[in-house]
């Protein structure tokens, strides 16, 4: 009588384990669609960073050749600046093109991880290149805006280093704010894996 209790017992113990198993999975399933759904989420916010970071570069496109000819800067400065702001547009869509949020939800963690991994990469080999290019501009902008007789040296000088400052700050924390939902995303690949 004893040993049919026993019995009894351990297979109402494999019952209950066999349940727990299964809610354990379920859970386990729910927490990586919660993961994937906040990670669709990062990628979509970066995203449309970088959407609306390429419609004001798009912007600056005619204001700049509006402003330098109401100025009186030369056409090859124009054209320098115009040629600085399509190439930062085409790799800001060169950064992003690869990566779709959907990928998050349904796609290979691995790969959105290199993706993401990649775009890092991309921005810091970005300040590399434009800061220099940045430099050589300022200088030249300098040179042909204090030839001008009819603008003030004063305002020139105020309004180049105002505008580079805040130019610089609004920049930097962009620069900060991808970095950091990158780390993010990459934190949350890898607690799912």
């Amino acid at each position: 009588m004893e040993n049919y209790m026993d019995s009894r017992e351990l297979m109402e113990m494999k019952e209950q384990l066999s349940i727990l198993t299964k809610k354990l999975e379920k859970e386990t399933i729910v927490n990586e669609k919660l993961m994937r759904r906040a990670t669709k989420e990062k990628i979509s916010k970066m995203q449309r960073r970088a959407l609306i970071k390429g419609i004001f570069i798009g912007l600056c496109i005619p204001y700049t050749i509006g402003v330098f000819h109401f100025i009186g800067l030369s056409l090859w400065l124009c054209g320098f600046t115009v040629l600085i702001l399509l190439i930062a547009l085409y790799c800001d869509y060169r950064i992003h093109r690869n990566i779709h949020s959907d990928e998050a939800m349904y796609g290979n963690l691995l790969d959105v991880r290199k993706k993401v991994l990649r775009i890092k990469q991309a921005y810091k080999d970005w300040l590399k290149f434009s800061i220099p290019i940045l430099a050589i501009w300022l200088v030249w902008f300098w040179y042909e805006s204090f030839q001008l007789p009819d603008i003030p040296k004063e305002s020139i000088l105020i309004g180049t280093i105002s505008g580079g400052i805040i130019g610089g700050f609004i920049g930097f924390l962009q620069y900060k704010k991808m970095q950091r939902s990158a780390d993010e995303i990459l934190e949350q690949i890898e607690e799912m894996q």
